[in-house]
């Protein structure tokens, strides 16, 4: 096999082709930099369908990729039908205008329009490259390659992982599976010519079992996946001589969805792991470990690819940061590595507590397992923890039935700097601490070192408002009430007398 190098040093390679790696490429081109997206051969007749829900259409507009995908004709994704343990045919409806609809997506379609938008940002492309090495340095990468039966290399500014399972440079000693979640997905694709019979065929249908669990995505009106997931330290088996006798004799235990199939036509049957891991570093002077390569969460929370988007985005963010600010490149790592972080142990918080909800109606040690994991993770305060604490349900109660309020600034608030994003950068700035030692900056999508700069100069609510849409960016008033009252019950911020009310 002949050898040779590209004699360039990029900004950055990217490893894989999926959403990670055509959204971080696509980024960083458009921000200007040489990016190398070296993605493998695929099997399209054996790609997933994944759901992306209505709450990723910011983050794909953001992206640039929100028009395409909606042009490409994906089936719309409005909800999920649900037999969960106890509960029996629960039709869930997603809190989205019917004009905003997620989007069930084949992954080798998605992955071949997001490569598209990737290469027409500026990004180089190239397929069946197969990644040989990685060698990581504290100044950058050399990445060695197969492509054409021609071994390739190419040193690099940022080596960005963007492989999923496979995880090129993940298995380099990062990657820790989480033992209680070894899973095995056993999918069929299918075809009914008459569509499905269920309340609403739009929606991705789970159901529990003894000992796993089973769930359907449609790919068409016509055409669904239906898949078990199984765990071959806990399932009771069913074996038999070929996959697709065991496949159907697993989804025989998950009596709708085995309904449901009947009548329909099975195309074709494959296995693929589907355990979690996380990893015990995301990202270092010369690397970065994105999505699905990092950490895999569980399937049941449909979030799978917005996952992935998430961490693309970040991801870009910090490595455009270290390329035009070298020396804001430890926070920028810091940043990412937090969120990526923050986001596996909240899926991992919510799988355990569906795996307790099945145990109560299959007490099996499929479940039990599950049900007893340690999750290491404190929830963040978000809008809905912040409305079942009394202290701000006070606040929020007074602001909402006053026109008019006087507070000013507690001047013995502590701050600390922490990475923060600031358009396309990772900057260090002002964050408040709370009472539990958390640092918050940003708070129901309002800056709330801004409103406290604000607050004190306006004493009617509206103003507060078109002051800080004015300075900043629009927020809904519930949005803007919410905060002041976080930080009215924090005491970041103090009543200077009771609250009036003005005609």
């Amino acid at each position: 096999m002949k050898s040779r190098s590209t004699g360039r040093e990029l900004d950055a390679v990217v490893i894989g082709g999926g959403p990670a790696a055509s959204v971080i490429g696509r980024l960083l081109a458009t921000w200007g930099h040489s990016v190398l997206i070296l993605a493998k051969s695929s099997d399209p007749s054996r790609g997933l369908a994944e759901s992306l829900p209505p709450s990723a259409r910011k983050l794909l507009s953001a992206i640039g990729v929100l028009d395409a995908i909606e042009a490409a004709g994906f089936c719309r994704a409005t909800g999920n039908t649900v037999w969960w343990g106890t509960r029996e045919g629960q039709v869930e409806h997603f809190a989205a205008p019917e004009d905003r609809p997620g989007f069930q997506v084949l992954r080798p379609e998605l992955d071949r329009l997001l490569l598209d938008a990737a290469r027409d940002a500026g990004a180089r492309v190239s397929v069946g490259a197969n990644v040989r090495s990685v060698q990581l340095e504290n100044d950058g990468a050399l990445v060695e390659y197969e492509k054409d039966r021609l071994a390739e290399s190419v040193t690099c500014h940022f080596a960005l992982d963007c492989s999923g399972r496979a995880g090129v440079v993940a298995r380099q000693g990062f990657r820790r599976y989480e033992p209680r979640f070894r899973m095995q997905a056993l999918v069929g694709a299918w075809n009914r010519d008459g569509g499905w019979d269920l309340p609403d065929e739009t929606h991705t249908v789970v159901e529990t079992f003894e000992d796993g669990w089973a769930w359907s995505v449609p790919t068409l009106r016509t055409a669904r996946q239906l898949a078990v997931m199984i765990d071959g330290a806990t399932t009771n088996l069913n074996r038999d001589s070929t996959l697709e006798g065991t496949y159907r004799r697993e989804l025989a235990k998950a009596k709708r969805l085995d309904a449901l199939r009947r009548g329909a036509n099975l195309q074709e049957v494959w296995a693929c792991d589907s355990s979690l891991y996380s990893s015990t570093e995301y990202g270092g002077s010369s690397f970065l470990l994105v999505g699905d390569a990092g950490s895999r969460i569980d399937p049941l929370s449909s979030f799978g690819v917005k996952k992935a988007l998430a961490s693309a985005w970040v991801g870009a963010v910090a490595v455009h940061t270290g390329l035009m600010h070298p020396d804001r490149l430890p926070a920028a790592i810091e940043l990412f590595s937090a969120r990526e972080r923050e986001m596996y142990a909240s899926s991992l918080h919510r799988s355990r507590q569906y795996a307790r909800e099945a145990c109560e109606r299959h007490p099996h040690p499929f479940w039990a397992s599950r049900a007893e994991v340690a999750v290491d993770w404190r929830e963040e305060l978000d809008e809905t923890a912040a409305l079942g604490r009394p202290d701000i349900q006070r606040a929020f109660q007074t602001l909402k039935e006053h026109d008019a309020i006087e507070i000013a600034a507690n001047d013995h608030v502590r701050r600390e700097k922490r990475p923060l994003i600031y358009g396309h950068e990772v900057v260090l700035d002002d964050a408040f601490v709370l009472a539990d030692g958390a640092l918050v900056r940003f708070f129901a999508g309002v800056d709330l070192l801004r409103l406290v700069e604000l607050a004190g100069l306006y004493r009617r609510v509206p103003d507060l408002l078109e002051a800080y849409v004015q300075s900043q960016t629009r927020v809904p008033l519930p949005s803007l009430l919410l905060a002041l009252s976080l930080l009215v019950a924090e005491r970041i911020v103090m009543p200077a007398g009771a609250p009036v009310c003005e005609d």
